[in-house]
């Protein structure tokens, strides 16, 4: 009968791992050797993850009894084991999934995977000179049969005579027992069925190894793929931070939604774009406002920077953008100043009207608007309906004859009317007066030569007379000295007005016109004292003020602003 097949020992041929096929370790495999393990993101776990989106102690997998249970640690992001949410300590499988955020591992448990090897047991021993009869091969029994079997099995027959008191040995019984040819034929069989086994299973070997490495090549080739796209990804995200950082929020935002179309469940995406759509409507108010101030478009300016949200990032920009049109604001009010004393009434006024739209309390510039309104309604005032020209009066004849010098004929003109006409008896009545004062014209003070040009300005109605011009030159000179002297002694009021008295004389006296424009001059300059204290010291603004007006005549400009600010600081 052929030996029995012995059962080969289960030897393993791989053992327990996590191998990661997405995140930042993908490629990476962590064999499971000791009893439990903490992975997570901190660097002294047993398993390190470098993942953002894994907590520091994520998960805890430990062995428990012949396997292995996997439970989580209160990450942030939570795990997912095959899928599903993972809550309490669950049993691993061979080939189950953990997702912990952006990281995939897959866990291999081969421990249990074994190999049935079969081999020939062993020959059974060969028995000694001293072996029992329980020992000796199953032919034994047919050796010691009666006659008859012997003889139909073809057994050499006993001796006679000779006791069968000795148990054969094995070798002897095989040296007498002639081979079963049947039996050969079955060990031959089972010889050849054993080393075609060992072949198929050498072949089985072999191609499960070349499958094994194939595997093991697409999952390399899934692995650095899933790699070299989480790299792409995130350069991707890096860049529109970069942008953001950068105040490039359109650009940022198109990167954004480039990554959103790769992977929808980016950690911090969603943050990012919330903060991208919000900001762009602020970088546009601010696009617009600084594109507004470098046209010197305060008030639209002004306007865009309302836009901006309170709670924007983009808020030392802000501060920047509100300084800068601060400054720009008193820039431009000065620059409507210097159009109102040109006479530039409308560039000044729309100069103040822009400042006042971005800075409604403006102080300069609501007074510079406000006079340049004042002015330019009187520019702009219908003149007056022409006035019919009356028919001559008789005592006009005699003012034209006095115009002309000829005292005498004006006074006879006036006289011969003056019992038909009021005015050509007080027309006579100032002829007189001035006839008697003329006669002394030499003899004449100021005072005088003052009554004698005013009654001259009466009776001509302002226009002068040939016979005033004498009187006025010697009254020029009268109170241009008086102006001299009040300037020297720095009576700078009365200078102007003594000076102003002697070109009322006479016009063109040159001293007087000099003195003038001095105290113009001077005026002007006080006047931008006083301005310069009108915010901080406004006591010793007024005084100065009030000597502007003194200084200068009352339809100069100068004058009237003066005048103003007094009223104002009042």
């Amino acid at each position: 009968m052929a030996p029995a097949v012995r059962a080969e020992p289960q030897v393993p041929v791989m053992g327990t791992k996590l191998v990661c096929s997405a995140g930042p370790c993908a490629g990476q495999e962590f064999a499971l050797e000791d009893g439990e393990y903490v992975i997570g993101r901190a660097n002294d776990n047993p398993i390190c993850i470098p993942d953002t989106s894994v907590s520091r102690k994520h998960v805890l997998i430990r062995r428990l009894g012949g396997g292995w249970v996997v439970n989580d640690l209160g990450s942030g992001n939570g795990t997912l084991l095959n899928g599903e949410p993972l809550t309490d300590e669950m049993p691993l499988a061979h080939s189950d999934t953990l997702v912990l955020g952006d990281t995939e591992l897959t866990f291999n448990d081969n421990s249990n995977a074994t190999m049935m090897m079969p081999v020939p047991s062993a020959p059974p021993p060969r028995p000694g000179r001293g072996s029992t009869r329980s020992s000796a091969p199953a032919a034994a029994p047919a050796e010691q049969a009666g006659g008859e079997e012997s003889g139909a099995s073809g057994a050499v027959p006993r001796r006679p005579g000779r006791p069968e008191t000795r148990v054969r040995s094995a070798r002897g019984r095989a040296a007498v027992t002639p081979q079963d040819p049947a039996a050969q034929q079955r060990k031959k069989r089972l010889l050849i069925l054993t080393a075609a086994v060992f072949v198929m299973l050498a072949g089985l070997l072999v191609v499960m190894k070349v499958q094994q490495q194939r595997e093991a090549e697409v999952e390399a080739q899934n692995a650095q793929l899933a790699q070299e796209r989480r790299g792409a990804m995130d350069a991707l995200f890096q860049e529109a931070k970069n942008l953001i950082r950068d105040g490039k929020w359109m650009d940022a935002k198109a990167k954004l939604l480039e990554l959103q179309e790769m992977e929808p469940n980016y950690v911090q995406l969603p943050d990012y774009l919330a903060r991208v759509e919000k900001e762009i409507p602020n970088q546009q108010a601010l696009d617009t406002a600084r594109t507004s101030l470098e046209k010197n478009q305060l008030g639209p300016a002004a306007a865009a920077l309302a836009k901006v949200s309170k709670d924007t990032q983009l808020f030392e920009t802000v501060r920047q953008l509100r300084t800068s049109l601060k400054d720009k604001a008193d820039k431009r009010v000065r620059e409507a100043l210097t159009l109102l004393e040109q006479k530039q009434l409308d560039q000044a006024k729309a100069i103040t009207d822009d400042v006042l739209a971005a800075e409604p309390e403006h102080r300069d510039a609501k007074v510079i608007n406000e006079e340049a309104a004042r002015a330019i309604a009187i520019r702009d005032a219908p003149p007056p309906p022409p006035t019919v020209k009356e028919a001559p009066k008789p005592w006009d004849q005699a003012v034209d004859r006095f115009r002309d010098g000829d005292l005498n004929g004006a006074m006879a003109m006036a006289n011969a009317c003056a019992g038909k006409s009021p005015q050509c008896k007080t027309l006579m009545a100032q002829l007189g007066d001035f006839g008697a004062l003329y006669k002394k014209l030499e003899d004449l003070d100021a005072k005088g030569l003052a009554r004698l040009l005013d009654l001259d300005k009466k009776i001509t109605r302002g226009q002068g007379s040939k016979l005033s011009r004498n009187a006025g030159t010697r009254a020029a000179n009268i109170f241009f000295k008086s102006a001299s002297a009040a300037k020297a002694s720095g009576q700078y009021g009365r200078a102007m007005e003594n000076a102003q008295r002697a070109l009322q004389a006479d016009p063109s006296h040159a001293g007087a016109n000099n003195i003038v424009a001095e105290m113009r001059a001077k005026a002007k300059d006080l006047y931008l004292q006083a301005y310069a204290l009108k915010d901080t010291n406004p006591e010793d603004a007024v005084p100065k003020f009030r000597e502007v007006m003194a200084m200068t005549p009352s339809e100069d400009e100068t004058h009237q602003k003066a005048k103003s600010w007094v009223e104002k600081l009042k």
